[in-house]
C-alpha cells in the first residue's frame, strides 16, 4: 500500500487522531506517535508521520491563538474603560497593566537594607597593628 495518496480527509483524520493522542496524554511522545503509526496505518513512510506530528501541532498553536484573542478582547476593552474613570488610582492602575502586558513595565523590588559601621584603613593605617 506504499506509495497511495491519501484524500485530504484522511490525512485531516490522522492530524486530527495525533492531535487527540498527543494534547489529550501529556505522556504522549513523538516516538510513541511513530510506533502508532507503523502499528495502526503502516503505509507511509516516518517522514510522512513526522509531518502528521508537525500539523497536529500546527492546529494546537492555531486552536490556542483563537482562544487567547477570544480571552484579550474582553481584557483590553475593560483596560480602555477604565482609562475612562475618574479616580487617577484606577487610571494609573491601568496604564501600569498595560505597560505589563506590552513588556514596558518596570519591576518594582522591595529590599530590606541594613546599614553597618564599615572600618576602612587606607595606606599606612591599614599596616598598624
Amino acid at each position: 500500500m506504499a506509495g497511495q495518496k491519501l484524500t485530504h480527509a484522511e490525512i485531516a483524520d490522522r492530524v486530527e487522531n495525533c492531535y487527540d493522542l498527543r494534547y489529550g496524554d501529556t505522556s504522549f511522545k513523538y516516538d510513541d506517535w511513530i510506533k502508532y503509526c507503523h502499528k495502526t496505518y503502516d503505509d507511509k513512510s516516518e517522514q510522512q508521520y513526522t509531518q502528521y506530528w508537525i500539523k497536529s501541532k500546527e492546529k494546537y498553536e492555531e486552536a490556542w491563538r483563537e482562544r487567547l484573542g477570544k480571552s484579550i478582547s474582553p481584557a483590553v476593552d475593560e483596560l480602555i474603560r477604565l482609562l475612562a474613570n475618574e479616580s487617577s488610582q484606577v487610571r494609573q492602575r491601568a496604564i501600569d497593566q498595560i505597560m505589563k502586558y506590552t513588556g514596558n513595565d518596570i519591576e518594582k523590588i522591595q529590599s530590606e537594607m541594613k546599614i553597618q559601621n564599615i572600618d576602612l584603613k587606607w595606606g599606612d593605617d591599614a599596616t598598624e597593628k
